[in-house]
């Protein structure tokens, strides 16, 4: 089980390479036919909230001492996994 310190570096270092992956694939999008753009857009700005909601759970997660931290990250796993879910989605979309 990782600390919350650890929890915390890995929370950051994920966010990190999601910025960057959203970005590459919103290029991606603006490349493709407006159709596909605008959907491919759609999901893009779905990714962004769930990624912010989750900065926002790191920052609580932060400021938190351990017994509030386990409620947090559970709320945070759970935006984690939608973010997953979300680029999923989104490379599916690029793909077709």
């Amino acid at each position: 089980m990782a600390t919350r310190e650890e929890y915390i570096e890995k929370l950051e270092a994920q966010l990190k390479e999601w910025n960057a992956r959203i970005d590459k694939l919103q290029e991606r999008a603006n490349q493709e036919s407006q159709e596909l753009k605008e959907k491919a857009n759609r999901k893009v700005a779905r990714l962004k909230d769930k990624r912010s909601q989750l900065r926002d759970k790191l920052e609580k997660i932060k400021d938190s001492g351990e017994d509030a931290f386990e409620k947090i990250k559970v709320d945070a796993e759970v935006l984690w996994k939608d973010v997953k879910e979300g680029f999923a989605e989104l490379q599916s979309i690029l793909r077709e």
